[in-house]
C-alpha cells in the first residue's frame, strides 16, 4: 500500500468537513449554554455542555478516521475548548455558583499562557509549545469542576441531600483542588518558557 502524503493527512485547503463542522456547532453552542445557565436551567445546561464535550471527543476521532485534519480544524479546536471553559467559569461565578477568585485564576492562567505563547513565538521564532503533563491534569480538574457545579446547579435538592452545594466541604474542596492545579500549571509555564528564553 502507497503511504498516504501529509497532504493526505493534513490538508489546508479543505476547510469544511464533518470534524470542522462538529467544531464549528461547539463554539455555536456556547452562547446558548451561557444563556441556559443565566437562566436558571440548570438540566438543559448541563446537556449542553455534556454535548459540546462529547462532540469535542468525537470530532478529533473523525479527524483522524477520515483522514480530514485541516489547519483550521487544527487552530480552531483548542479555541472553541478554551472559549468553552472560560464561557463555563465566567457564567458560574456571575451565577454565584463557583467562586469568582476561581474563575479569574483560570482565566488569568489561560491569557497569561497565551501572551506568554505569543512572546516564545516572536522571540524563538519556533512553534515547539506542547502541553505538559500538569497542564493535562489541570484541563481534566477543571472540565470536572465545571460538570460537579453544574449537577449542582441542576439537580440542587439531590446535591443538597449528599451535603453538596452551597459552600459545603465538597464545594470547597472541588474548588481548592481546581485552584492548586490551575496555579502550579501557570507557575511551570513560567519557569518552562523562562529556561526556554535564558538558553536561547
Amino acid at each position: 500500500m502507497v503511504p498516504s502524503s501529509p497532504r493526505d493527512r493534513f490538508d489546508p485547503a479543505r476547510l469544511i468537513n464533518i470534524a470542522n463542522g462538529l467544531t464549528a456547532a461547539r463554539v455555536l453552542l456556547v452562547p446558548f449554554f451561557a444563556f441556559l445557565l443565566i437562566s436558571g436551567r440548570g438540566k438543559a445546561a448541563l446537556l449542553v455542555f455534556a454535548i459540546c464535550g462529547a462532540t469535542d471527543a468525537l470530532d478529533g476521532v473523525l479527524a483522524r478516521w477520515l483522514r480530514q485534519r485541516t489547519l483550521v480544524g487544527t487552530l480552531l479546536d483548542p479555541i472553541a475548548d478554551k472559549l468553552l471553559m472560560a464561557t463555563a467559569f465566567i457564567v458560574l461565578a456571575y451565577v454565584h455558583i463557583v467562586p469568582l477568585r476561581l474563575a479569574v485564576m483560570v482565566i488569568s492562567r489561560d491569557i497569561f499562557i497565551l501572551v506568554g505563547s505569543m512572546l516564545y513565538l516572536l522571540l524563538l521564532d519556533t512553534s515547539d509549545i506542547r502541553p505538559t503533563a500538569l497542564s493535562k491534569i489541570n484541563t481534566v480538574v477543571q472540565v470536572a469542576t465545571v460538570i460537579y457545579f453544574l449537577a449542582v446547579a441542576a439537580f440542587p435538592a439531590e446535591a443538597r441531600a449528599v451535603g453538596a452545594g452551597r459552600g459545603s466541604g465538597p464545594d470547597k474542596g472541588i474548588a481548592l483542588m481546581c485552584a492548586v492545579t490551575t496555579v502550579a500549571s501557570g507557575l511551570q509555564y513560567l519557569y518552562i518558557g523562562i529556561r526556554k528564553l535564558s538558553d536561547a
